[in-house]
């Protein structure tokens, strides 16, 4: 298993012109880190690696960072029951978008070449001015726009739903 690195991320984003402002620091590992950092937008956007159990099918749920994921609301939506949803374990992680934890990211999605992995965005994102995502490294932000977010999922080939989690 190999992982990705910051280097495909940054090729990635240059390849598929897609435009974003680069902020580096040191290693942050939660995120109550990440909120503590001065970073041009103070929207702090989080990224959980699902699963849906005893499937090969996975879930990057993209998330306002205030937001508590409610998975009683989210199954639903995905046409699961609840108890067919749950977080994916690091072994997966790392050999489905080869990435460790407190790296997830829409960046790590070129990794997935079975293209396991749905993305699902929250509904309040398109409100958000500057959506800051790590380039497989805690030690970075860059900061896309909505579209360019979502030019990072279909150029990706991936497919993605818009979730409420309110």
């Amino acid at each position: 298993m190999t992982l990705s690195t910051y280097e495909e991320a940054i090729n990635f984003l240059e390849q598929n012109d897609i435009q974003y402002n680069e902020v580096k620091y040191d290693a942050v590992w939660t995120m109550a880190e990440a909120s503590q950092l001065q970073l041009p937008n103070d929207t702090v956007i989080k990224n959980l690696f699902l699963k849906k159990r005893k499937t090969a099918e996975y879930f990057l749920c993209v998330v306002v960072g205030h937001k508590k994921i409610d998975f009683k609301t989210l199954a639903p939506q995905l046409q699961l029951s609840r108890n067919k949803l749950g977080f994916a374990n690091e072994k997966d992680l790392a050999d489905v978008l080869g990435l460790k934890p407190g790296f997830v990211t829409p960046l790590g999605l070129p990794h997935d070449k079975k293209r396991q992995v749905t993305v699902l965005l929250d509904k309040e994102l398109q409100n958000v001015d500057a959506i800051g995502i790590h380039p497989n490294t805690n030690t970075a932000t860059v900061f896309v726009k909505y579209d360019d977010l979502l030019k990072i999922i279909t150029c990706s080939r991936h497919e993605m739903f818009i979730v409420d989690l309110d």
